[in-house]
């Protein structure tokens, strides 16, 4: 008797019959260890899971189907579903840029990837144990870290081609600007992952938007990791994020009862031990909110607006529902799902007000670009300059004395940042520098020279000698032009914050 054919998505195109496996017996798995309180051991029980899944990996899965006993992926209309790819690949572009940043800034410009390689493996075990822990309190979904083979300590620490440095030249290849902000998404690839999350094209939107929000929350896991080893390496603090609501609840009606029902039967079948494989830390369901989709601000859920179209998304006001309707349209109220409908519009750098655009030829450093994006910050509205004083630390300071120094600091600055002029930025140097006390090589504004020294060497990538300040030609003198328009842009900046 010929064995029976495989199942068929309605439609779909015919494939060769084999013979019907049979079925493997349910593992469930032991309870996972709790990260904060024992991470090797939480460590090892997804290393265990790993390896059984993954080790001798035979491609022999046949492609996503319809299913009906199985419908984990029908709980959620496609309008909630296009919105929350569509979030999520905004949050993972933003984290993937300061991740290119911070690579590009410790390997092309500075010594990170020798002074790993110098590592004893026990010290690199430490380092990788602490980015996956980080990574897992920051990333929205830690669970997919089961679809993560490359995200196994040995394998991180190794000389493969999924090992920290490699994976980090990987992402840094995408978009080295380092301008803190990427144009289009980056997801690391894996063979085993596009075998084991392949679809057939019958499959419906349900299922193809399903497992692309898992392939996005795999790659979450995948960057807040390497950030987190990047950080931790360079002695930077751990800063776990909180979850925040973006969404309402979708209304009850019959349909969506419908599937719900249909998810309870399927967890039935599926047990999760829920005391354990929760996908947020603690610490974030503690201090959960509802937040603005657009601006990201925390309110009290009745105050914040909704969609009146889609019933979904929470808005803090009008203003920041007009600046995201360009890409809120795309999927409100859409029944279908297209990746590329979802794609988000790529964020301009961040700019302070009077950030003078880049001459044709130069290229700004990644530490130059974070000293932008410092500047930027609404706190910074009324300082010309930060010092790094600490991984993650910064000093901001103004110019007080002598009279007018500041505004010829101020266009010296711009003239620096715009073309990388040698005579302009030793003009910022000795400004900045001009009190300080022979004795202690301290400044007024409680930092040494070698601070600021360092500070502008590392950022334009010069030699800030008094043997290359004396060769330099001479600082021309700002114009009146230039004079007007520093004061200008400094009385804009104090007006937008009041």
């Amino acid at each position: 008797m010929p064995p029976p054919p495989v199942p068929k998505c309605p439609g779909s195109t015919s494939y060769p019959s084999k013979p019907k496996r049979p079925p493997l017996p349910l593992r469930q798995p032991p309870p996972r260890p709790d990260r904060h309180t024992d991470r090797v051991a939480w460590n090892e029980w997804f290393e265990t899971e790993l390896a059984l899944r993954y080790e001798g990996y035979a491609y022999d899965s046949i492609a996503f189907e319809y299913c009906p006993d199985a419908l984990p992926w029908e709980c959620h209309t496609m309008t909630w579903r296009n919105l929350t790819i569509a979030q999520h690949k905004k949050e993972l572009m933003s984290t993937e840029g300061v991740l290119i940043a911070m690579a590009l800034e410790n390997i092309t410009y500075g010594t990170f990837e020798a002074e790993w390689k110098a590592l004893s493996m026990e010290k690199k075990r430490e380092l990788a144990l602490e980015g996956l822990y980080r990574g897992s309190c920051n990333c929205p979904g830690d669970n997919l870290r089961h679809a993560c083979p490359e995200l196994r300590i040995e394998v991180l620490i190794g000389d493969g081609e999924y090992n920290v440095i490699n994976l980090l030249k990987c992402i840094m290849a995408h978009d080295p600007t380092g301008n803190r902000r990427v144009k289009e998404l980056f997801l690391f690839e894996h063979p085993y992952i596009t075998h084991e999350f392949r679809h057939t094209p019958a499959a419906p939107d349900g299922l193809k938007a399903w497992i692309y929000s898992r392939m996005l929350l795999r790659n979450y896991c995948i960057v807040d990791t390497l950030l987190g080893i990047l950080e931790a390496s360079t002695g930077h603090p751990g800063s776990p994020t909180y979850a925040i609501r973006y969404h309402a609840t979708q209304p009850h009606d019959e349909e969506r009862e419908d599937r719900v029902a249909k998810n309870r039967e399927w967890n039935k079948k599926h047990p999760i031990d829920k005391s354990t494989h929760g996908t947020h830390c603690q610490e974030k369901k503690a201090t959960a909110g509802y937040g603005c989709i657009k601006c990201y601000k925390i309110m009290d859920r009745n105050k914040l607006k909704l969609c009146a179209r889609c019933q979904l998304a929470f808005y803090c006001g009008s203003e920041c529902q007009k600046k995201d309707w360009a890409e809120h349209k795309k999927v409100c109220g859409k029944q279908d799902f297209d990746v590329g409908r979802t794609e988000p519009l790529p964020e301009a750098p961040s700019e302070f007000i009077g950030c003078p655009p880049v001459v044709n030829g130069y290229i700004r450093t990644p530490a130059l670009w974070r000293q932008i994006w410092y500047l930027s910050n609404s706190d910074s509205q009324y300082r010309v300059y930060h010092f790094d004083t600490g991984p993650a630390l910064s000093h901001s300071i103004t110019i007080p004395h002598p009279p007018g120094a500041q505004n010829v600091f101020l266009v010296a600055r711009r003239r620096a940042m715009a073309s990388g002029s040698i005579p302009a930025i030793h003009m910022m140097f000795k400004i900045a520098t001009h009190d300080a006390d022979p004795s202690t090589g301290m400044t007024w504004a409680g930092l040494s020279v070698e601070q600021m020294r360092k500070q502008f060497e590392r950022e334009y990538q010069i030699e800030i000698t008094e043997e290359t300040m004396r060769a330099v030609e001479p600082f021309a003198s700002p114009t009146k032009r230039e004079l007007r328009e520093e004061k200008e842009f400094y009385r804009k900046r104090l007006e937008s914050v009041g």
